[in-house]
């Protein structure tokens, strides 16, 4: 399987911009399998402020968008013959959830709510948390969806036979890069899975920069390929499930692994 992630900046509460941007690079992207967009690829995470009429005003401009947000991945599907993945702003209702859309090439198309809202930015004030897991088949590979600050949560991310791919979409800012590139590779070798997380570069309308940092990292934590700091780019890398199937068989550790169950969450579902 060949994944490509676009990392790249974003025109920080734009959303015609942004759509219109992705549009160009995703028209001369290479051949893949899977396409992987920022975290709030249409505005970026500006949505959360101090001031909470600025910030119900950004995220119902965007809420509002996310139907057209969602055909547009589709064509993007469709022309690439790829998975396109990417989060926006959905409401249903009260609620405005922080929702990764995953649209396959024939235009099915199935959701992940962010579960775990960055209080540290407010975001769990204007957010609805996520109350279900999301893993799909596709050519093969069975995949997991997360976004940004679930990955700092294991027991989340913990895999129980469910994926061989974990994808985390982001905008994660360079003054913690290091945790986010320790964390990718923790999520790794813990859960014995690629892992592949995108990030955006740039800097945001707060002065905080991103570093991108995007990478796909094996199963034993090594770095199968990654994005340039602080640049643009579009990189396709590869994945070998045989290679995978054939660690996890020499090297059981799921065997030994603990039981758990997540408490707390009402309808918790698992598609």
């Amino acid at each position: 399987m060949k994944i490509a992630l676009v990392q790249s900046s974003l025109v920080w509460g734009d959303i015609e911009k942004n759509l219109a941007l992705f549009d160009r690079k995703l028209a001369g992207i290479g051949a893949c399998d899977v396409i992987l967009l920022p975290e709030m690829f249409t505005s970026g995470s500006m949505l959360v402020k101090p001031d909470k009429r600025v910030a119900d005003a950004e995220k119902n401009k965007t809420a509002a968008c996310y139907e057209r947000v969602r055909r547009l991945m589709s064509e993007w599907a469709e022309k690439r013959d790829a998975l396109v993945m990417g989060s926006t702003v959905y409401n249903e209702g009260e609620s405005y959830y922080n929702r990764m859309i995953v649209v396959f090439p024939d235009g099915k198309n199935l959701y992940y709510d962010k579960r775990h809202c960055f209080r540290m930015g407010g975001e769990n004030e204007h957010f609805t948390a996520g109350r279900r897991h999301l893993f799909f088949d596709f050519r093969g590979v069975r995949i997991a969806t997360f976004i940004c600050y679930d990955l700092r949560f294991p027991v989340w991310s913990r895999n129980t036979d469910n994926y061989d791919l974990a994808v985390y979409v982001a905008n994660w800012p360079a003054s913690r890069r290091k945790v986010w590139q320790l964390l990718l590779q923790a999520r790794a070798i813990e859960n014995q899975a690629f892992v592949a997380g995108v990030n955006c570069v740039g800097t945001d309308t707060a002065g905080l920069t991103y570093a991108g940092d995007s990478a796909v990292i094996d199963a034993k934590g090594n770095v199968v390929g990654a994005c340039r700091e602080y640049k643009e780019e579009i990189k396709i890398i590869g994945i070998d499930m045989e290679e995978l199937r054939r660690f996890r068989n020499k090297f059981a550790v799921s065997e030994d692994r603990d039981v758990f169950e997540i408490k707390g969450i009402d309808g918790l579902e698992v598609e």
